[in-house]
């Protein structure tokens, strides 16, 4: 029952890929120079203990589509907002993973923060995704349709319209 690399692996690799590379903690700005190096985007998912919504939009990253996507596209890093003994340092800051999410004004899980290779934060959502719309979200960051101004409800919609036109 092989799917490639699932989700679960890209965790893995994504947290060996951390140990490595900055002892457990999490460096945006050598993350964010790889995705650049590596013509992807930083993907952060930010979740906490108990949360029932992030388990299962943990495993909505897990389908197979979505997992394939990601791999492509992303980097991706898992920060646990509880982890009270990881530091993240992004830009200027340093700290704990709890008070970088609440310097960012991340106050509702599950989140997802997009970083492009100039190491600036290009999009943000917040609260559980059913499957269908992260790969929207997904498909909207990777083609870079922010950069021409357009919103992921515009985006969503020309997504729909083309869908229309191939039926």
């Amino acid at each position: 029952m092989s799917r490639g690399l699932t989700f679960m692996n890209l965790m893995l690799l994504s947290l060996l890929f951390s140990i490595l590379l900055n002892g457990a903690d999490y460096e945006l700005d050598k993350s964010s120079a790889l995705a650049k190096k590596e013509h992807k985007h930083l993907m952060l998912f930010l979740h906490k203990n108990y949360c029932g919504y992030c388990e299962n939009m943990f495993l909505h990253l897990d389908d197979e589509d979505i997992s394939s996507v990601i791999k492509k596209d992303f980097i991706l890093l898992d920060i646990n907002r509880d982890e009270e003994d990881e530091t993240v340092s992004y830009q200027d800051y340093k700290g704990t993973n709890r008070e970088f999410l609440k310097k960012l004004g991340v106050d509702f899980y599950p989140a997802m923060i997009f970083i492009n290779g100039e190491n600036k934060i290009i999009f943000d959502v917040s609260g559980h995704r059913k499957p269908h719309k992260i790969m929207t979200i997904l498909n909207y960051i990777s083609t870079k349709s922010y950069e021409n101004n357009m919103s992921l409800e515009e985006f969503r919609d020309e997504e729909a319209f083309e869908k229309e036109d191939d039926e």
